[in-house]
C-alpha cells in the first residue's frame, strides 16, 4: 500500500527543461489526446500539411503559446526519456502495477492553478523536476465524485504534509487523500499515476529501452 511520505533529493535530473524541448519539438509527440490543457476557453485549431502522418498533432507554435499562457500536462509519457521509463519500472517493480508518466507544466504565475485543492482515485508518486512547487496533503476523505470536494472544508483543516519542493524532490499521495499544489516558480514535474489494482506482468508497459 502506498503511504504519504516526502523524499527530499530522492531522484535528481529526471526531466529538464532542455529534454522536454526536445520532446515538445517532435510534433508527432505532441497529439491532441496526449497534450492536456487548462484553463482553455476557446478550442485550438491549426492547418496540416499533406505531409503529416496524423493530423491531430499540435505545431510547435501553438505548443509554445500554450506553454507561456496556461498550464499544461503530456499523458502518457512513461517512455518519454530512458531515467522515467525506467523510473515507472521501479514503481511497477515495487507496488506490481501499472503506471503511467503525466509531466506538468507551469511557467505562467499569474494564472490561478486549474486544479486547486483535489483528491485524485489513483495513487501518485511525483517528482519535481525543474523550479520550485508547494505541496499541501490533508488526511483521506471519504470518496465522491470530483465535483463534490469541499474545498473550504480542506483549507480550514491542517494538511498533514506541507512541504516546498526543490528538484530532485519527490511526494507519494495515496489516492483520496486531497492535496494541492502552488507553483513557486516556473515549474516542470512529473507524476507517476498507478493503476488501481495489481496487474499481471503481462498488460505492463513494454519497458525494453532500445540503444543502437
Amino acid at each position: 500500500m502506498l503511504e504519504t511520505k516526502f523524499v527530499k533529493g530522492y531522484f535528481y535530473n529526471l526531466l529538464t527543461w532542455d529534454e522536454l524541448s526536445n520532446l515538445i519539438n517532435i510534433r508527432p509527440l505532441m497529439s491532441s489526446k496526449r497534450v492536456q490543457i487548462l484553463n482553455l476557453d476557446k478550442r485550438v485549431e491549426w492547418d496540416n500539411t499533406i505531409w503529416n502522418a496524423d493530423t491531430n498533432c499540435i505545431p510547435p507554435s501553438i505548443i509554445r503559446s500554450l506553454l507561456d499562457e496556461l498550464v499544461i500536462y503530456f499523458v502518457d509519457m512513461s517512455r518519454a526519456t530512458r531515467n522515467i521509463n525506467d523510473f515507472a519500472k521501479t514503481i511497477e517493480d515495487e507496488y506490481g502495477r501499472q503506471v503511467d508518466a503525466h509531466i506538468y507544466v507551469c511557467r505562467n504565475l499569474e494564472i490561478e492553478h486549474p486544479f486547486g485543492a483535489h483528491y485524485d482515485f489513483s495513487d501518485n508518486v511525483i517528482v519535481q523536476c525543474e523550479g520550485m512547487t508547494n505541496f499541501k496533503v490533508w488526511d483521506e476523505v471519504k470518496p465522491v465524485s470530483r465535483d463534490e470536494i469541499n474545498t473550504k472544508l480542506l483549507m480550514d483543516s491542517e494538511p498533514i504534509l506541507d512541504v516546498n519542493m526543490e528538484p530532485g524532490d519527490a511526494i507519494w499521495i495515496p489516492k483520496h487523500y486531497p492535496h494541492q499544489a502552488t507553483s513557486l516558480t516556473s515549474r516542470l514535474s512529473v507524476s507517476f499515476p498507478l493503476s488501481s489494482n495489481a496487474d499481471t506482468s503481462s498488460v505492463r508497459e513494454d519497458r525494453n529501452w532500445i540503444t543502437l
